[in-house]
């Protein structure tokens, strides 16, 4: 059995620090964002996902990319496409901890030299989160399937 994924992800820059989510007893992180719904644009699902995760409001700044994945998790293939956007969060005070609306999910500041600290999956997304915070724009396509 194959499970197809459509989302749409944050890159929520604090000075050095990136915005990152995780499920409550994961070893792993990911971007903020979640599934796009049929009918629904990719920015406006991001929006939605963002209010429905920390109940704040999100500025979509830039399209980065996509980037593919794959994995397999309980005898199940998934497969999924993230479109990735850069983002600001209206009145986000940096100073205080992000609570999550949803109780499964936790949010955390990375360093961007703490990526692969933090495991943040997909895995393309660390070197390019670097790259980006470096100053290279280009347009994002990556993927993790064979």
């Amino acid at each position: 059995m194959k499970q197809f994924h459509l989302i749409a992800r944050a890159v929520i820059f604090n000075g050095n620090n990136v915005l990152l989510a995780r499920q409550k007893g994961m070893d792993n992180t990911f971007l903020p964002g979640g599934h796009i719904e049929i009918g629904e644009s990719v920015v406006t699902a991001l929006k939605r996902e963002i209010n429905e995760e920390l109940g704040l409001d999100l500025d979509v700044e830039e399209y980065l990319g996509v980037v593919e994945a794959n994995w397999v998790c309980g005898g199940r293939e998934h497969f999924e496409i993230n479109h990735v956007f850069k983002a600001n969060i209206k009145d986000l005070n940096f100073d205080s901890p992000l609570k999550s609306c949803e109780d499964h999910l936790e949010f955390l500041w990375s360093s961007i030299g703490d990526l692969n600290e933090n495991n943040l999956l997909p895995h393309p997304l660390k070197r390019l989160i670097t790259m980006y915070a470096a100053g290279d724009k280009s347009i994002w396509w990556e993927h993790t399937l064979v």
